[in-house]
């Protein structure tokens, strides 16, 4: 790590705890960006072990997270969601294409959208900006900023620029979605694009089911990847426990792929600690065009949070293979984060 680099986040991490701490001493949360908002300043800390190669890598992570509700006098327009983060990376390895190596420094984009939601009550709205897509347990869960991820790394990108039309019926929950194909970034080579959706159960039941889909030329370190995807998801709330459950098929560059996943998550009656276990399942054809030979692996993940009164949370996490091939390779990875939310 460079040292500018840790004087240069230093000093904003400094500035922006100084914003906060007199914004908290001299006006509410809603003040600072008026009614019907709230904002924090977001900062972590994460450090991944590989326990096979003894390897350390570290991510250092300073955002602004900001939601404000646009209100007229009888009913609501829209929300504007508001995440650009600061993240550094230290000895990373095959670190996201979006970074120059392992030791970069970048502005990302979590979440930057409005949902104008002025049009029906809420049954239909339209999204533009920078959001999730629209597929599986992924889009129902908010692991932004967390080591707890599902089923993103099947896809290749998590969030998007491009605009969506979603809503909430009696019965139904929706949303279908148009975007760039290229994550992080707005602009890029190529030409990707993406068409993507899920329509589900109402996301309060105890039991909730969705069909996705997902298709398009996607952007990452090789260049434009097509891929197509079909997914059903599951989930079930019973009292302190979550059971999920996502299946999906498709093709990535031609070549078929299935993949499952399954996890078990228990949360304490104060809900200040939380475990879970997951088990996922990934096989894909080596390559379609010489032969129809495939290869398979599965994996195990555990891990606890703890959250504190104070917005100070502690995370670890073990994952480890069950089953893996030459040509897909999981080493053994403890992660351990501290995260404070301002």
């Amino acid at each position: 790590m460079k040292i500018y680099d840790v004087k240069y986040l230093t000093i904003v991490f400094l500035y922006l705890l100084l914003i906060s701490h007199n914004s908290s001493a001299n006006s509410s949360n809603s003040e600072l960006f008026g009614e019907n908002s709230r904002w924090s300043i977001d900062t972590s800390l994460r450090m991944t072990r590989n326990l096979d190669k003894s390897t350390n890598a570290y991510m250092q992570v300073i955002g602004l997270d900001v939601h404000k509700v646009f209100s007229h006098s009888t009913n609501d327009i829209g929300t504007l969601v508001f995440q650009p983060y600061i993240v550094k990376l230290n000895n990373v390895k095959n670190a996201s294409f979006i970074f120059d190596d392992g030791n970069d420094t970048k502005l990302t984009w979590r979440i930057a959208n409005f949902n104008y939601t002025g049009l029906a009550q809420g049954k239909f709205n339209i999204r533009i900006g920078h959001f999730e897509i629209p597929f599986g347990l992924e889009y129902q869960e908010d692991t932004n900023g967390t080591l707890r991820q599902l089923t993103v790394g099947d896809r290749g990108i998590k969030a998007d620029w491009g605009v969506s039309v979603n809503g909430i019926l009696p019965s139904v929950e929706y949303e279908v979605s148009l975007t760039r194909g290229s994550g992080n970034e707005f602009l890029s080579t190529g030409n990707p694009h993406l068409f993507s959706g899920r329509i589900g159960t109402p996301s309060y039941n105890n039991f909730i089911t969705g069909f996705s889909w997902f298709t398009g030329d996607v952007l990452d370190g090789g260049g434009v990847t097509q891929r197509k995807k079909l997914g059903f998801d599951t989930s079930y709330y019973y009292y302190q426990w979550q059971f999920m459950m996502e299946m999906s098929v498709g093709e990535t560059a031609g070549n078929n792929t299935l993949n499952s996943f399954a996890e078990v998550m228990w949360k304490s009656a104060q809900e200040d600690i939380s475990s879970y276990l997951q088990v996922g399942y990934q096989r894909s054809e080596i390559d379609h065009k010489t032969s129809d030979k495939k290869a398979a692996t599965s994996y195990w993940i555990a891990g606890i949070k703890w959250v504190g009164h104070n917005a100070f949370d502690i995370s670890a996490q073990y994952k480890n293979k069950l089953k893996d091939t030459p040509t897909i390779d999981i080493d053994p990875i403890f992660n351990v984060q501290l995260r404070y939310r301002m």
